[in-house]
């Protein structure tokens, strides 16, 4: 009789702890009005929002300034190429006036300032 009535009150306390458990109330998340307001709905918490697609006016106004900045770029890598041919130039008649067997301090200079204006020039004309 005993494991009879410990058996059935295991039973009763088993069948009743879930049901305790589904009338716990769960710990309050965003409602759908603060949702909104935040620019997501549940399906979208999670996701960063999506901008708008540019206006007409604002594609204009970026193909615009691409080609101010592309028509600035070229300036600079212009001038930059014509100080790279005076020093160049430079070189060329301080090597010639030069005796065969010593160069000056000077023209090693100069030869590593063409050197150091060249990379300047070649990564200018890499970007975009």
């Amino acid at each position: 009789m005993r494991a009879l009535v410990a058996a059935l009150l295991l039973w009763v306390l088993l069948m009743a702890v879930p049901s305790w458990a589904q009338n716990v109330p769960a710990t309050p998340g965003p409602s759908e009005a603060g949702l909104a307001s935040l620019g997501g709905t549940p399906a979208t918490q999670g996701r960063a929002p999506v901008p708008p697609p540019p206006t007409p006016a604002e594609i204009e106004m970026q193909r615009r300034m691409a080609k101010q900045r592309n028509q600035e770029r070229f300036a600079k890598i212009k001038k930059d190429t014509d100080q790279l041919l005076e020093l160049a130039t430079q070189l060329k008649k301080s090597v010639d006036q030069a005796s065969d067997q010593t160069l000056s301090l000077a023209v090693i200079r100069k030869a590593e300032q063409i050197e150091k204006l060249a990379r300047q020039v070649r990564q200018k004309m890499a970007e975009e």
